[in-house]
C-alpha cells in the first residue's frame, strides 16, 4: 500500500500553491503592453523630396533625419515638435516622413495589434516594410506627390495590424504623412502601438519522493 508522508504532502500543497500563483501572476501579466506611446519621439524627414520606397524598410538609414517627440506637425500651435513646409507658404510639402524602431523580446508570443494614427490629412503606415493602414488616401501606388483625399482635422484612425509581421529583436514603423493640397493651412502627427502577448506559464519542480 502507498503511503504519503505528511512532509512529502506539505511540500505537494506548497507546489500546486505556487503553480498557482505563478500562473496568474503571468496572466496578469498578458494584459496589453505599449510597444510605442502617444508621444514618442520619431525621426523625420521635412525638406519636400522624395523618398521613393526604401525609406520604408527597417534597414534603411535614417541617422540624417532630424527626431522630435510627437505631436509632430505645424499649422495648430499644440505641436511638441514643429515640421518645415518649405518656403512658401502657398506651395507647402505634400509629404512628411516618420520612422521609429522598436523592441519585441519574443515576436511568436504577439497575439494581436491595435495602431492609433493622428493624422492630418492623409496617413500612409508601414510596419517591416509592409503597407498596414492606409487613411484618407486614394487606391493605388502612393508617391511624395499624392495628395490626400480631402482636407481633415486631428482625429485618430485606428488598424489591426498582424503580428505575423513583427520579427524577433528590432523592429521599424514608418508613416508618411501626406497633404490634401499644397496651401493646406496644417499638418498633424502621433502614432500609438499596442500589443497583447500570450502568457508562459513558469515551470516550477516539486522536491521530495512518496515513500512506499
Amino acid at each position: 500500500m502507498l503511503t504519503l508522508r505528511p512532509s512529502f504532502m506539505i511540500r505537494k500543497l506548497i507546489f500546486a500553491a505556487v503553480l498557482f500563483i505563478s500562473f496568474m501572476a503571468v496572466f496578469a501579466a498578458s494584459a496589453q503592453t505599449s510597444l510605442i506611446s502617444t508621444g514618442a519621439v520619431w525621426k523625420y524627414l521635412d525638406n519636400g523630396s522624395d523618398q521613393g520606397t526604401a525609406w520604408r524598410a527597417s534597414a534603411f538609414d535614417d541617422s540624417s533625419w532630424a527626431s522630435g517627440p510627437a505631436q509632430l506637425g505645424y499649422g495648430d500651435g499644440d505641436e511638441a515638435t514643429t515640421n518645415s513646409f518649405g518656403a512658401d507658404a502657398n506651395n507647402k510639402f505634400i509629404t512628411t516622413y516618420y520612422r521609429r524602431g522598436f523592441n519585441v523580446a519574443n515576436a511568436a508570443t504577439v497575439t494581436n495589434l491595435l495602431l492609433r494614427v493622428l493624422r492630418d490629412d492623409g496617413a500612409v503606415v508601414y510596419l517591416n516594410g509592409t503597407e498596414v493602414l492606409r487613411d484618407n488616401m486614394p487606391a493605388g501606388t502612393i508617391l511624395f506627390s499624392t495628395v490626400a483625399n480631402s482636407a481633415i482635422e486631428d482625429s485618430f484612425a485606428i488598424g489591426n495590424p498582424s503580428p505575423g509581421l513583427l520579427v524577433s529583436g528590432a523592429n521599424t514603423i514608418a508613416v508618411e504623412i501626406h497633404q490634401s493640397g499644397t496651401n493646406s493651412s496644417d499638418i498633424s502627427f502621433d502614432l500609438e502601438l499596442v500589443g497583447n502577448f500570450t502568457p508562459t506559464v513558469p515551470t516550477v519542480s516539486a522536491q521530495g519522493r512518496p515513500s512506499h
